[in-house]
Order: structure tokens, then C-alpha cells, then sequence
């Protein structure tokens, strides 16, 4: 913990492995975390399964790059630096737009958090 679900269009993987190092190491820079403990899980969305605006696949205006952060909590300026750092690093690694880049982050009590069956918080 922290994991992040990251949604993008099935890029190259050498996309993808520009991308986990600028995003681990701005992520651990914003919450002063260590590499080891992030994880990020990538989830293509071709064309024809993404829809924004009312419009679907091909026919949408934008493909937004969507990354869910999910962590113990943290307060709003560690968020809003993450959030900076992750943007800079999705922006560089796939050539988007930062307006096409969009950050949630879900806290997570370490109550719910298991670690091979045992309590990781």
C-alpha cells in the first residue's frame, strides 16, 4: 500500500515502464514513502470500451487517462502534491495532455488493509 489502478489505451510497454518509474518516484517524494511498498496495476481501455461526454469509443472528444490512488489517508497538500507529480509523470511518459490526465485518490483505513491474511496497518 499505496496501489494505484492506472487506465490507459494499451501503449507500448517501454510507455508503461517510463511510467511506473516517474509515478512511483513522484508518488514517494509527495508522501516521503519508500518504492518498495507502491504498486501499480495498468488496465488498457481500447477505443471502443471508453465513452466521455455522451460520446462513445472513437466517437469521443478525449481520452482522459484516469489514475485511482488508492492509500492510507493523507492530508490535502501530500494529495495535491501527488497528484501534481503523478500528472507531470503520465503527461512525459505518454506524450498526454495534463488536461487529459485525471487523479482520485481512495483512503484507505490500514484497518482494512491484509497483507497474506494478516493486518497490514
Amino acid at each position: 500500500m499505496p496501489f494505484i489502478e492506472l487506465y490507459d489505451f494499451e501503449p507500448a510497454p517501454e510507455v508503461r515502464a517510463v511510467a511506473t518509474r516517474r509515478i512511483t518516484d513522484g508518488l514517494c517524494s509527495a508522501f516521503g514513502i519508500k518504492p518498495e511498498i507502491v504498486t501499480i496495476y495498468y488496465l488498457s481501455t481500447p477505443h471502443y470500451s471508453y465513452g466521455h461526454a455522451a460520446k462513445h469509443g472513437t466517437s469521443a472528444e478525449k481520452f482522459r487517462i484516469f489514475a485511482k490512488v488508492h492509500a492510507f489517508p493523507r492530508d490535502q497538500a501530500m494529495k495535491q502534491q501527488a497528484a501534481c507529480e503523478i500528472t507531470d509523470a503520465i503527461s512525459a511518459a505518454y506524450g498526454a495532455s495534463p488536461d487529459d490526465v485525471v487523479v482520485y485518490f481512495f483512503d484507505r483505513s490500514p484497518a482494512d488493509a491484509f497483507h497474506a491474511g494478516k493486518p497490514a496497518g
